[in-house]
Order: C-alpha cells, then structure tokens, then sequence
C-alpha cells in the first residue's frame, strides 16, 4: 500500500512510540493480531507486538488506501506536515458551493510599473568559437540555469567532450526558435536584457555573445510545447526528450509571516489584484515578482489556480535569477507583502532567504509543501501526488531518421534511459529536481490528472537517502546484488544499491 511508507520512520522509534501511545491505548493486554484489529481505535495505528501503535498518518478524515482518483492523491494519509489554509476566513468563501471571483484584467504597464531589463555587461567571449571544442547551443527556460551548472561537468567529461553555450529567453522562446516554421527563427541571437552563458567543465559560467547568431541545437521548456502554442504539437521532424521532474513554488521573503496559500487565494492575488480587498496582506501587485506568459513556471502555475498566463497581476522580472535576487532585495517592512513564483532549484538554494510557501489545491484539505516538511528536501509530496504543481523538464531537437544531432544526443539522449547514470542521477538530486525512478504517481499532459505510476527502475530509496539531509529510510534494503534482495518481499531488485520493486 503506498501511505505504508510514511510509516517507518515513526517504526524505528518502536520502543519509544509504544510509551507515547500508552496514554491513549491500552497496554495492559493482548490488543491485535493483526492491523485491522486497530482500526477502531482511529487514526490508523498498526499492530505490532501485540499492541496499537500510533502511525502518525494525518489529517482527519484523510484517505487511507491505494489512491487511484486525482482527490486520492491529494488527500491520502501521510505523516507529511499539514498546514491549513482557511478559504472562508481569508477571501469569504464558505461551502461547497463557493465560487472564486473572476479574475479582472491588470492595468496596462506604465513607466512606473515596467521593471527595466538588467543591461548585461560587455562579452567579449563568444558563446561558439569555430575549432575551438565541442558546444552545444541551448536556448529557453530560465529555471534550469543552476541544472546546467551540475550538468556542465558531465559532458565535459564524455566523450567527445562538449560545453554547452546557454541564451535564458524563456521556456516558451526556445519552444519557439524551434517549432516556428520560420527557418530564420533557428537562430540563437543575443536578447537584451538576457545575458547569454558559456558553461565551463567545472560548472562555473561566464558571459558570452552569439554575436550574428548561432544554429540552435536544443531547444530547452518547463512545459509541454503545446502550453505554449496550441499548434505546435510534436512532428516527426523533431523529437522530444523528458528530463527530470520540476516542482515550480510561491515564495515570500524569509521575514514574512505568511507560510501558506491556497489556488482560489493564488486566483485572487494573481487574477484580482488590488481590485479586491481579500487579497491582505499581498495587497501591493509592484511586490508580485511574477515573469510572463513566455515562462514555463508562469505558465505551469497558471493552470494550477485558472488565471490566464497573459493576464497576471504583477511585475515580470525577466528571468528565474531576477525573481530570486530581487525578492531577497526587498526590505524587511515590505516582506509580508511580496510574493514571487520560483522553480526548487532556485528556491532550494535559497532557503536562509525565502520561504516556499505550502500550496493547498482546489479539491484538498490541507495546505503541502512540495518536501514532507519546510525544512527537508525529499519532494515527498511531489513524488506521491500530495502536491501538484509540477512538469517534467522538456528537450527539443531537429531529428533526421529519428536521431538527434550529434551536439544535441550528447545532451538529451542522457534521459532516455530509464535507469540514468549515477553522476546524472546525482546531479539531478542535487539541484532539487526528482528523476523519473523516484515518482509514485505521473501525468500526460499540463497540470494533467494524476495516475499511479510505477516507473520501468526504481530509485526510490536511492533518492530518499542522497537528497540533501536524507537518510537511509526504515523500509529500504542496502544491496551489493540481486541476491541480497531475495529476501526482501516485493523489492526483488538491486538498483543504486538499495533493494526496490524493479
């Protein structure tokens, strides 16, 4: 049963869990035989050594079984931490039969509201050098800036070695350069206002110019190519290739009171604005540190609380980068009232800075991060279906005969393996991404409905216990080979040096 293994950590603390439940059970004699001998007792507590033990699984009322329905997912029992979120209290919808305000359309951006391009320094280096290496030419989401930092190292170190030359124009440019039947957008120009990066073998970057331009190899996107044109559906002239998953946060300044939001709040600030008076204490939209409708994270969250991506209150604040430096600007009297959008591996390495909030969806009944708590890394309630904002990280590249060219497979044909190689494995962990072999549940489309998914090799206790501040879970098995996993019911196989499922 998958909420089973939210139950182990409280398990290895039996002795002392025991003690704590004797309060509430009685341990003066024989209680069960088996877990269902428990259930009258609520809260589903598990029968060991004869007694009811505690499982910790919250909230009341949640769903305890093998979540199959989008509602399941969401509002499935774990020890996760449950923060609430009071729609009747804050924006005075109350019932079942509530309805959010539509959204207004924001005011049209003047001098005082336009957020001035950040003017990139002179860059005398060129992003391609003819003869000088191998690089690959990448062009679209500015969230996945830090990704290729960890990457950079790894395809240094293949063979042939290549370097990749970076232009951050947003999820939705780069889907463009690529599917727009225009052959002149092919082209990767440098954009003001968006400095273009050459990635070195040690991960560090420095500026760099394309100059009259460069070929496009990879075109890189947060979100499905159809989010960002309808049309531009998937021919069989270029193939698309799955990365990790992305989880995309609201944040706020460390210093803000706020630890919450809700979709119908998330509606309210971002589709409302100052218009309506719920919207306290985000009642200032020059303190909203949004992007635009080019942007996968703005265009991913869209669908997540039905506000469209063109019509955002706020200002866009041109890249992933500029959201983070400029949120951590804001001075300590305003910090309650900014709140900006961010993918994990921004908002991850900046935890001492700003704080995800935890997101309670349309049809759930508590408040999650996308971790089981605000201070882990686990993306507990990303791989279960606890908290729903995110996508998996998109490749685009021009295929002849199904084959990529040879710049381009020497970066996307790393994902196409159902089992990845350690170091990328670990490079995708440690940027806060979640690789494919640690997801309990997947989706087919934008924000789509969840379905329980158990992917080709699982790696999940592998992950569990890599992620920054992770350990070796109670219910996972270390293995040298298969034969250390014989007796290990269910977990048959040895990947990453854990016994798992397959």
């Amino acid at each position: 049963m998958k909420t089973l293994r939210y139950l182990f950590p409280s398990l290895v603390l039996l002795g002392l869990t025991v003690v704590a439940c004797s309060a509430l059970f009685d341990t003066s004699k024989v209680q069960c035989t088996s877990d269902s001998d428990c259930d009258h007792f609520g809260g589903h507590p598990y029968c060991v050594n004869a007694l009811c033990v505690a499982s910790n699984l919250g909230p009341d009322g949640c769903f305890f079984g093998s979540a199959t329905t989008p509602e399941q997912f969401a509002n499935q029992c774990s020890t996760a931490t449950c923060n609430a979120f009071d729609n009747c209290e804050r924006l005075s919808l109350c019932g079942s039969n509530a309805t959010v305000p539509v959204a207004v359309d924001p005011p049209t951006p003047d001098a005082s509201t336009v957020v001035p391009a950040d003017a990139p320094p002179p860059a005398p280096t060129q992003c391609v050098e003819p003869g000088v290496g191998n690089t690959i030419v990448v062009s679209g989401s500015t969230a996945v800036q830090p990704f290729f930092a960890t990457l950079a190292p790894l395809l240094a170190a293949g063979s042939p070695a290549y370097q990749i030359a970076y232009q951050p124009a947003g999820s939705c440019s780069g889907v463009d350069f690529l599917f727009n039947p225009d052959p002149t957008k092919r082209i990767v120009k440098d954009i003001v206002g968006k400095q273009a990066l050459l990635f070195h073998t040690d991960g560090t970057s420095e500026p760099c110019s394309f100059g009259s331009g460069v070929a496009l190899d990879v075109a890189v996107s947060d979100v499905f190519s159809t989010s960002c044109n309808a049309a531009y559906t998937v021919p069989a002239t270029i193939g698309a290739y799955l990365g990790p998953i992305q989880p995309m946060t609201f944040v706020v300044p460390s210093t803000s009171t706020e630890s919450s939001i809700s979709a119908e709040m998330a509606h309210v600030v971002f589709g409302r604005g100052t218009t309506d008076a719920d919207v306290i204490p985000w009642n200032d939209f020059r303190l909203y540190f949004i992007r635009n409708s080019g942007s996968g994270t703005q265009q991913m969250i869209s669908r997540a609380i039905n506000v469209d991506p063109k019509k955002w209150w706020g200002l866009d604040r041109g890249s992933s980068r500029a959201v983070r430096d400029k949120m951590e600007a804001v001075t300590p009297e305003k910090a309650s009232q900014a709140i900006g959008i961010i993918s994990t591996d921004f908002a991850d390495a900046e935890r001492s800075r700003l704080r995800i909030l935890s997101f309670k969806g349309a049809d759930q009944t508590c408040a999650y991060y996308p971790d089981s708590t605000q201070f882990t890394q686990d993306k507990a309630n990303v791989r279960d279906g606890h908290y729903a904002i995110w996508g998996p990280i998109h490749f685009y590249a021009n295929v002849s005969n199904g084959l990529p060219s040879a710049a381009a497979g020497a970066l996307v044909t790393r994902f196409t393996l159902p089992r990845l190689d350690q170091p990328l494995l670990d490079a995708v962990i440690k940027i806060g991404f979640v690789p494919d072999c640690a997801m309990d549940v997947s989706r087919t489309e934008e924000m789509g409905a969840l379905l329980a998914y158990s992917p080709q090799f699982h790696c999940g206790c592998y992950f569990r216990a890599t992620v920054p501040g992770g350990a070796v879970p109670a219910n996972c098995h270390t293995c040298t080979g298969a034969l250390d996993c014989t007796s290990i019911a269910g977990k048959p196989a040895c990947n990453d040096g854990f016994c798992e499922v397959r």
